[in-house]
């Protein structure tokens, strides 16, 4: 049996630890916290970040990354913005043929790159997989049935993956479109957050029905500016994921953004929560990507001067609906 370790206890972490361990042999949780990690062990239980949830007994929980880094496969869940930093601190350790799975939907704020690029710049020799879906923490570590995307250039490496985690609940489809999945994983976020600064401000259906539309529309150009396939915004990674991240409050970014369109504000909302919400630093990360790539993005341009800029919401949506008329 393979050695897979998760780097990373936040929710999607022990969701996947419980996923992998469903399927047989040991999983290794990394936390960077050991007393974290001697509660999962004591309580087999995630008590901070999925409270709730019995974990199987053959994950255990470990807060020496070098002992974890001696695993075939890592499945890497950091905050996006810490992808780099985990990586580097990996580097001593990690096996040079081990997969990583990378977990983490995002766009280096500092650098505007995806998450595999950072992966090549650090870890060069590693073979990649990138996994994104529509695929809530809680339900998937409940057993609820859902499915997710796998996308790699390495189809062998891709297969291997899915035969780890793959189940009758969770069923993962593979593609070789890794920018398209991973863009589309990232913006998603921005969408989500728009759609619920609409809702906190008190619009309908419609209302968001059009954002998530538009919000598409602007992802596909991106994505497409970029070398991506526009069937895979189709899929899981793409339409499956934006309608979830975008009608839900277990999304963090819809419920940040519900909680802006109130009036509450960003600094008091990020102070008052631990969880990342990814959405914050990927609307400026993907404006600089658009302008390299020349491409109109004015659902990200409102959300990221609503948060980054310090504009009023008021102003930013009054901006955006007075656009000129276009084609479909």
């Amino acid at each position: 049996m393979k050695k897979i370790a998760i780097i990373g206890t936040g929710a999607w972490g022990t969701a996947l630890a419980q996923i992998v361990a469903s399927r047989g042999g040991n999983v290794t949780l990394w936390s960077r916290r050991p007393e974290l990690a001697a509660i999962i062990n004591d309580k087999h239980e995630n008590t901070e970040n999925l409270p709730g949830i019995k974990l199987r007994e053959n994950i255990r929980a470990e807060a020496e990354l070098k002992i974890a880094a001696q695993s075939e496969m890592l499945f890497l869940v950091p905050p996006a913005q810490s992808l780099r930093e985990t990586l580097q601190n990996l580097k001593p350790f990690v096996k040079k043929d081990a997969a990583l799975i990378l977990c983490s939907k995002g766009i280096e704020l500092k650098s505007g790159l995806m998450m595999s690029e950072v992966a090549q710049e650090i870890l060069p020799q590693n073979p990649l997989v990138i996994l994104s879906g529509p695929n809530f923490a809680r339900e998937i570590a409940a057993g609820q049935p859902a499915a997710t995307t796998l996308a790699s250039l390495d189809k062998n490496l891709a297969k291997n993956v899915q035969d780890t985690i793959g189940s009758p609940f969770f069923r993962p489809y593979i593609s070789d479109d890794m920018t398209g999945v991973q863009i589309a994983g990232a913006l998603k976020n921005v969408i989500a957050i728009a759609c619920g600064i609409a809702q906190g401000l008190g619009f309908g259906e419609s209302t968001r029905a059009s954002l998530v539309t538009r919000g598409m529309a602007e992802i596909v150009r991106l994505g497409t500016a970029m070398g991506a396939r526009t069937e895979t915004f189709l899929g899981l990674a793409g339409m499956g994921d934006l309608m979830l991240t975008c009608s839900s409050t277990q999304s963090r970014n819809f419920s940040l953004g519900v909680a802006l369109g109130r009036g509450e504000k960003l600094e008091d909302l990020r102070s008052k929560s631990r969880a990342v919400t990814e959405g914050v630093h990927t609307a400026k990360a993907a404006l600089s990507l658009a302008a390299r790539h020349k491409v109109q993005m004015p659902v990200s341009s409102a959300v990221d001067q609503c948060l980054n800029e310090g504009r009023k919401l008021d102003e930013a949506l009054k901006e955006m609906l007075n656009r000129p008329f276009g084609s479909e």
